[in-house]
């Protein structure tokens, strides 16, 4: 499900105010789909995919890992954990420099807060509850929003044969909610891994411009771009371990709207099972501890 999180991230600001290319090769669309055992609508492969993301369960598996973004601002890393009440994340560098004590206490008086605080709880599940809302709204419109077509093949070091579609706007699509409006803007490609029938790749490109609600909400330029890579980490999981997006436009008329970012998730190591928030937080401040002291170990030792 994580896949579609690229476009999650656009609506609250709406509302609120594999290396190198593959090895690819042409084929003729019916003759890939019978060769790869595959339907023969590209658009019943896309349902295929998209129920294996809806389908897919957490459950008892739980990790850490880092997320690492860019932007005209600067950079920021996180420390995340997932919790039975979502994950939770701590900053723990700045433009590539561990944080000032000052930076540091900041972050832990916000972690104390969120440890503590049950209106802050609440709103920590109520937002993330929501992400997944908007998330699942948006994969289960892709496959009547678009129209896809097979686009031929790509060789995967990690994931052995992808197929390739092609999408482009249903003229018949009629968006439901708001999150599905900028379906109606939008192309682009996707990747398919062709054994486990999960989404590897999307990338898009908006084509016209988009409004929401007659552009009184908002309004997305023609020209953005996007980008969404997908990596199996564990035998029964996929997770999104980068996007990319690029989107200019207005919010209410009059605020301008300029996203530039790049996000990569990695480092995923298992954490413990069935963590409350507050304990979650705990964990989490003792990870980032012994990492700030493993990085002060290694700049002490570097400078002998």
């Amino acid at each position: 499900m994580a896949l579609v999180a690229a476009f999650v991230i656009l609506f609250p600001e709406i509302q609120l105010n594999a290396k190198g290319r593959a090895q690819s090769h042409e084929t003729n669309s019916g003759a890939q789909a019978e060769e790869l055992h595959l339907p023969a609508s590209a658009n019943d492969l896309v349902r295929q995919a998209i129920d294996n993301e809806l389908k897919q369960t957490v459950g008892d598996e739980k990790y850490f890992f880092h997320v690492h973004k860019l932007s005209p601002t600067g950079e920021q890393t996180k420390e995340y954990v997932e919790t039975d009440e979502g994950a939770v994340g701590r900053l723990i560098a700045v433009n590539g420099q561990s944080l000032t004590d000052d930076q540091r206490r900041k972050e832990d008086q916000h972690l104390q807060k969120l440890a503590t605080d049950a209106d802050a709880q609440r709103k920590h599940r109520k937002d993330q509850l929501e992400d997944e809302e908007r998330t699942t709204k948006m994969l289960k419109a892709m496959p009547d929003a678009f129209i896809f077509k097979y686009d031929g093949e790509e060789e995967s070091p990690q994931y052995g044969k992808l197929v390739r579609l092609q999408f482009k706007p249903n003229p018949n699509f009629n968006p439901p909610n708001r999150e599905t409006q900028i379906y109606k803007g939008m192309e682009g490609t996707m990747l398919i891994d062709c054994a486990e029938k999960r989404m590897v790749k999307i990338s898009g490109d908006l084509t016209q411009e988009v409004t929401f609600g007659w552009g009184i909400f908002g309004r997305l330029d023609k020209g953005g771009k996007f980008e969404v890579e997908q990596s199996k980490i564990s035998p029964r999981r996929w997770e999104t371990t980068m996007l990319k997006m690029k989107f200019t436009g207005r919010v209410l008329l009059f605020k301008k709207l300029n996203i530039d970012e790049k996000e990569t998730t990695s480092d995923f190591r298992p954490a413990p099972a069935h963590l409350s928030l507050a304990e979650g937080i705990n964990v989490l401040k003792q990870q980032t501890s012994q990492l700030a002291e493993g990085q002060s170990s290694a700049s002490k030792t570097s400078s002998k």
